[in-house]
């Protein structure tokens, strides 16, 4: 009696799955064969990277390691211009020259100017022995206007002194200016930007130390000043500037190995460092097309509107880069590291500790079979085998589970549905330990819903009518379509 009660209770909890239209892939439990369920396969070539897939890029643009921003000094007016914009100087090389005439003509003024200021200490000098000498024989009621004419002649003494040695230094700048007339390059570059509007200076006559000429290389953004005559922008010695947004921003990780990539070729690459992110010079941008590709805002509302911040990646070798090209900023995860022959992960191959190892494969006819493979070297560090015979990158394989069986019907997806193993949109994660999927209820010993006393070939007694009252059976209301309370027929 007790067996016939299983049997129909079995048929029942068919019924009612079928009923609720809920699929459940017994596979493991002993409790069906391969019917309809699908294997979820993917190419050999995705699998071993040999395809192109997609990769988390950042647009960049090639630009000078150093820009050399010329200026001209104060009160000096430039006689002629030796290079030309977009032009390659050498370090050394004549940019410009200085016109003389008008530095000659202010060191003569100066000159004159320091000969009076020396005429007029002499004049004050004498005119103080005078005052103290008539000082000595004037009368009492007379000795404060004499005392009070001696203090401020030699006030003014001081002060010609002082007037003097600023006299000197103007000279000194002037005549330092007439033996320097030419201007050069500090380093080999490309003229950028020649301003000629900075040709001549109407700051005054005088030459300001501060602000001499100034060659210094830029702040590092690649930007020329705004008070510079010439912009140089080095050469031989390029860098990539990207962006990021604040979004992504910790996506950067400085000292991380890079691959730069041509835009116009994918097989022209450059090696590199990624920088730091400069946070100080960040900008709102309410497009993002030159930020994180595949992450980029496309809201114009100022709510969502976010900044980007420029980082640099340090080239190993510029070779062969040109100034101003765009390029892709790609992680270096060994994408690019391509081994001879065809190389597969460990986890796709069983029984390699044989001399039969196989993958789960994909046949003509689109049904799973064991497809025996001859190994050879192993990769230690990466934990894969060649494979020498038995497998192409044309084939299509399965991740390995304890559930697979050969015959089951496979279809092409991608790797995260080949690796879960799942079977028309569920997953069993736990086929491997006996369990079933997720959506029906969890049976560690891989026996739900069957008399946990029954053995595979043994007969019940079928006189026994009676239930065991220690026997372990399953709720029923953890049977599929059913609930508790529910009558059920033929059960007596």
């Amino acid at each position: 009696m007790k067996k016939r009660i299983i049997i129909v209770l079995g048929i029942l909890i068919a019924a009612g799955g079928i009923g609720t239209g809920v699929w459940y892939h017994f596979k493991g439990n002993g409790q069906s064969g391969t019917g309809d369920s699908i294997v979820y396969v993917s190419k050999v070539s995705v699998i071993t990277g040999s395809e192109t897939t997609a990769v988390n890029r950042f647009a960049g643009v090639v630009e000078p390691q150093k820009t050399v921003n010329v200026k001209i000094e104060s009160g000096r007016k430039v006689k002629e211009v030796e290079v030309k914009t977009g032009e390659e100087v050498k370090a050394g090389q004549l940019l410009f020259e200085y016109d003389l005439s008008s530095i000659e003509d202010d060191l003569k003024q100066a000159q004159l100017d320091l000969d009076r200021l020396k005429n007029e200490q002499i004049s004050l000098t004498e005119q103080i022995a005078t005052l103290e000498a008539e000082k000595k024989k004037a009368k009492a009621e007379d000795q404060l206007s004499y005392t009070i004419e001696i203090e401020t002649n030699k006030m003014n003494l001081k002060k010609n002194e002082y007037s003097q040695k600023s006299k000197q230094s103007e000279i000194d700048k002037l005549q330092s200016a007439t033996q320097n007339t030419e201007v050069r390059s500090e380093i080999d570059g490309v003229i950028q930007k020649i301003d000629t509007s900075k040709m001549t200076s109407d700051d005054g006559d005088s030459v300001d130390d501060s602000s001499a000429m100034d060659s210094s290389m830029s702040s590092g953004d690649g930007s020329s000043d705004s008070s510079a005559f010439i912009t140089i922008l080095s050469t031989g010695a390029y860098r990539v500037k990207g962006k990021v947004n604040e979004q992504n921003r910790d996506s950067i990780v400085p000292g991380e190995a890079v691959i730069i990539r041509s835009r116009v070729d994918s097989s022209k690459t450059w090696k590199g460092t990624m920088g730091s992110v400069d946070v100080n010079n960040g900008t709102s941008d309410d497009s993002s097309n030159d930020m994180y590709m595949g992450m980029a805002s496309t809201s114009s509302d100022d709510q969502t509107t976010s900044t980007s911040y420029p980082f640099y990646v340090e080239l190993d070798s510029s070779e062969n880069l040109m100034l101003g090209q765009h390029v892709y900023i790609e992680r270096d995860i060994g994408q690019d590291e391509k081994k001879d022959g065809l190389w597969l992960s460990d986890y796709y191959i069983l029984d390699t500790d044989t001399n039969e190892p196989y993958v789960w494969a994909a046949s003509d006819k689109n049904r799973l079979e064991k497809r025996y493979v001859t190994l050879g070297e192993h990769d230690d560090d990466l934990g894969e085998y060649k494979i020498v015979e038995g497998l192409t990158k044309k084939d299509a394989i399965a991740f390995p589970t304890a559930a697979l069986e050969e015959g089951e019907k496979t279809e092409i997806g991608d790797l995260a549905q080949t690796m879960s193993g799942g079977a028309d949109g569920i997953t069993d994660m736990d086929a491997d330990h006996g369990n079933m999927d997720d959506e029906q209820p969890d049976s560690a010993d891989g026996e739900a819903y069957t008399d946990p006393d029954m053995e595979e070939g043994s007969e019940d007694d079928s006189s026994d009518d009676s239930i065991d009252p220690n026997e372990e059976l399953v709720p029923i209301d953890e049977a599929p379509g059913m609930s508790a309370g529910e009558d059920v027929e033929g059960i007596e």
